[in-house]
């Protein structure tokens, strides 16, 4: 990995793109105990944002193949778009924002968030709200997708039945869109109460949790589980005889290797959501240009941004080292001084003192204006390189 000043900022990204979802899941464990980087967990990507190449360093060689490793304004640009939405399957999704926020709340609660990192996502998180508020209308989510894809092999869902297995967020964005697409919606989660709760909410149904021969009736399933579907054989073999297409939105996938094997092409992964040709409804890469040009215009104010302010920063750290630099220098040679005239009376010294502070105040005030002014980092290289700092 190319070495660049210790204060870049440094992505390491991994997508379904070009990362299947075990290898993702593989790195994320690796990240578990990295310490000082903000990870970020979704269904489509993992990432780690740190500060510098050198803590990065030691977190590559975990990276798998086909992730990224993106330093500097690349980095930068690549965290705006991904608050904005500009990288998500679905343009502008309100998930990865959520998924953002609470990135960086972990990462605060557990003391390891650098300052660097936490004000490069203030930024992106502000332009993210930016992005989403200039959207009129309701906003498609991946479960939006999941239907999609559902109707697309199924035909129309209307009166037709789905099960949604699953009540956390994306259940509940699931079980939403299923009915409005005119689909009569169970719900199953291991907590019969959180599924009661949301069959409520929404007008569906509660259906038990480890399906059986039931879900033969169904033209649908999507699935959104932090754990395994422990889905009965009689469940497995139903869904094997119907023709229902089941999606699965969880990372790692939760339906069993049995049934995905049993299914056949009527499996769906997360991933192959991220892979599919999406309608233009839904695809993040299939937006109007003048959308697309608005964004990216926002990405593009968004990076220029933190890196004047990273700029700025790293300016007045050079400051605060030049001047700490000649403090040192100087109170080495008046320790000198004073050992070479030992009986110096008290006024003299602290009249040498004075003088030498001054002189050293004179000598610096043009530098410290210059790294003042510095707009680019180009002062900020020449002070560091000509003082050693």
């Amino acid at each position: 990995m190319t070495r660049a000043r210790g204060t870049s900022i440094v992505a390491l990204t991994t997508h379904a793109r070009s990362v299947p979802a075990d290898a993702r899941v593989r790195f994320a464990a690796a990240l578990a105990d990295s310490g000082t980087a903000l990870v970020v967990e979704s269904c489509h990507r993992v990432e780690a944002y740190l500060a510098t190449e050198d803590e990065a360093a030691r977190l590559v060689a975990a990276l798998p193949v086909g992730g990224r490793t993106l330093t500097g304004a690349d980095a930068v640009r690549h965290a705006m778009g991904v608050a904005v939405g500009r990288d998500s399957v679905v343009l502008g999704e309100d998930q990865i924002l959520h998924q953002l926020r609470t990135s960086v709340e972990a990462a605060r609660a557990s003391g390891t968030l650098d300052p660097r990192v936490e004000r490069l996502f203030a930024i992106a998180l502000r332009a993210g709200r930016r992005a989403r508020s200039w959207r009129q209308g309701p906003q498609p989510s991946l479960a939006d997708v999941a239907v999609e894809a559902i109707e697309r092999r199924a035909g129309s869902l209307r009166g037709r039945q789905l099960l949604v297995v699953g009540a956390g967020r994306m259940g509940r964005l699931a079980t939403r869109a299923a009915i409005v697409a005119g689909a009569s919606v169970a719900v199953a989660n291991r907590s019969t109460d959180r599924a009661a709760a949301l069959a409520a909410s929404a007008g569906a149904r509660v259906e038990a949790f480890e399906a059986d021969e039931r879900v033969a009736a169904v033209a649908g399933v999507i699935v959104a589980l932090g754990g395994p579907w422990p889905i009965r054989e009689a469940g497995i073999e139903a869904l094997r005889g119907g023709s229902a297409i089941v999606v699965d939105l969880s990372v790692p996938v939760a339906v069993p290797p049995a049934l995905i094997e049993r299914l056949g092409d009527r499996f769906i992964s997360a991933d192959a959501l991220a892979l599919a040709d999406l309608p233009a409804a839904v695809a993040g890469n299939a937006v109007d240009p003048g959308t697309a040009a608005r964004h990216d215009a926002l990405i593009d104010e968004s990076t220029s941004e933190f890196l004047a302010w990273q700029d700025r920063r790293r300016g007045r750290a050079a400051a605060a080292a030049l001047v700490e630099r000649a403090d040192e220098e100087r109170a080495a040679e008046l320790a000198a001084l004073w050992r070479r005239l030992p009986d110096l009376e008290p006024d003299a010294r602290e009249a040498i003192e004075t003088m030498t502070r001054h002189l050293a105040g004179r000598l610096l005030r043009e530098p410290l204006e210059r790294l003042g002014r510095d707009a680019d980092g180009r002062d900020e290289r020449v002070v560091r390189d000509l003082f050693a700092l």
